[in-house]
């Protein structure tokens, strides 16, 4: 990953390098607009899926980090083409926004709504129970589309801890449920991938081995944090390094997103740090599940490292620019769905009709990503010298009273 550092002057709207330029448009159709994010969705999830099965310097890392945003492309993908195909058929803004308000990321109610509206000739009765069938599963599973874009939760790891996910059966299941509804709104297979109903229709598929698939475990010192924050940033990287090469702009929503989220999830790590003068617990509580990078993540986390650098005697300059830099990137994306839909639930497109420098964009985040990661890695080091003189100091105090 190419080092970059938070800069003086430096402002994420700039055109720097006009080679790297992009000019965003959409067309307020609604449904065109699904489908167009939809499949740009799909194509970063299938060749992240590609490099991690078939590129080169195949490792665990790519296998178990790698996959986490993969699948979570590619089931954003298929939510958003079931929205487009919602879409069809002059449905109107205000019914559109009653039915994606009502059922969010639930892909099964919003297949359901496309069936009561519009029915699904275009499959036959075996095509439509497996989809059925698969939609079912991915909403027992992963109902709020946040299964593999946050840490694992608990009860989760109960039940699926130290297995491993078939990374080939998953893929291939969701490419076969995105192609089949293809057919179902499209009247056809997307990129000539039909549909094999020998395949289980199941979300989930445990593996026998965890050597080359997604092992799930966590490190006992990551809290958790570990998987996706490098899953997200490194396939962010790797899909900016195919941006430069091919300048496909299918790529950038994509890439913005999976940086946004891996910035957002490294504020929650800071969030969480056990330190002796960390973030007071119902504060933790209360803004753990907030995707507000700058109102509640940052200013919950800036007093613990304003209190560190003064022990440190590290500037507090670096400090407000990185916070320049959070603020930047909220008020462009404040929930963290700016690049993850085309428009708002009310139709609005807050982010349309601009040119970006995809280069300077994409390096603005990742400048702020790597000082969050060196917060990370500063306090880990206090917090293990906090607990060496806790240590030290309980030792002595048993020794007094024997």
């Amino acid at each position: 990953m190419e080092y970059v550092w938070v800069e003086k002057d430096k402002n994420i709207k700039n055109i720097v390098n006009e080679e790297m330029k992009l000019y965003i448009k959409w067309s307020k159709k609604a449904d065109e607009d699904y489908t167009k994010l939809s499949k740009n969705y799909m194509n970063a999830g299938y060749i992240t899926l590609k490099e991690i099965i078939e590129g080169p310097h195949n490792n665990n890392i790519k296998y178990d980090m790698w996959f986490l945003p993969s699948i979570y492309m590619m089931r954003q993908a298929i939510e958003l083409l079931i929205k487009s195909g919602i879409a069809i058929n002059g449905t109107t803004k205000n019914e559109l926004q009653t039915i994606f308000l009502a059922t969010k990321h639930n892909v099964k109610e919003l297949y359901k709504t496309y069936k009561d509206r519009y029915g699904v000739e275009g499959l036959n009765e075996t095509e439509q129970t497996w989809l059925e069938k698969y939609l079912d599963s991915i909403e027992l599973i992963d109902s709020s589309s946040d299964l593999f874009r946050y840490p694992f939760k608990d009860d989760f790891m109960q039940q699926y801890g130290d297995k491993a996910l078939d990374v080939v059966h998953m893929g291939n299941r969701l490419i076969y449920c995105y192609s089949t509804l293809n057919k179902m709104i499209y009247g056809e297979w997307s990129n000539g991938v039909e549909l094999d109903v020998e395949e289980e229709p199941h979300f989930l598929q445990l593996a026998n081995t965890g050597i080359n698939n997604c092992y799930l475990w966590d490190s006992p010192w990551s809290n958790g944090f570990h998987k996706q924050i490098t899953g997200y940033s490194k396939v962010a990287t790797f899909l900016f390094g195919n941006f430069k090469e091919t300048k496909d702009e299918a790529l950038f929503y994509p890439i913005v997103f999976l940086m946004r989220n891996a910035i957002e999830i490294g504020l929650k790590r800071l969030l969480h740090m056990q330190m002796n003068q960390g973030v007071d617990l119902h504060i933790v509580n209360s803004k753990r599940n907030s995707h507000l990078l700058y109102k509640d993540l940052w200013k919950s986390i800036k007093p613990m490292l304003i209190h560190y650098s003064k022990e440190d005697n590290q500037k507090e300059e670096t400090l407000e620019l990185a916070e320049s830099y959070i603020r930047s990137i909220s008020r462009i994306d404040k929930h963290g769905d700016m690049f993850r839909y085309p428009c708002s639930y009310s139709n609005e497109y807050k982010f349309n009709d601009v040119e970006i420098d995809v280069d300077n964009f994409y390096s603005y985040m990742l400048g702020l990503f790597h000082f969050i990661e060196g917060c990370d890695a500063w306090l880990d080091n206090i917090k293990d010298y906090e607990m060496e003189m806790r240590s030290e100091w309980e030792s002595e105090m048993r020794s007094y009273t024997e």
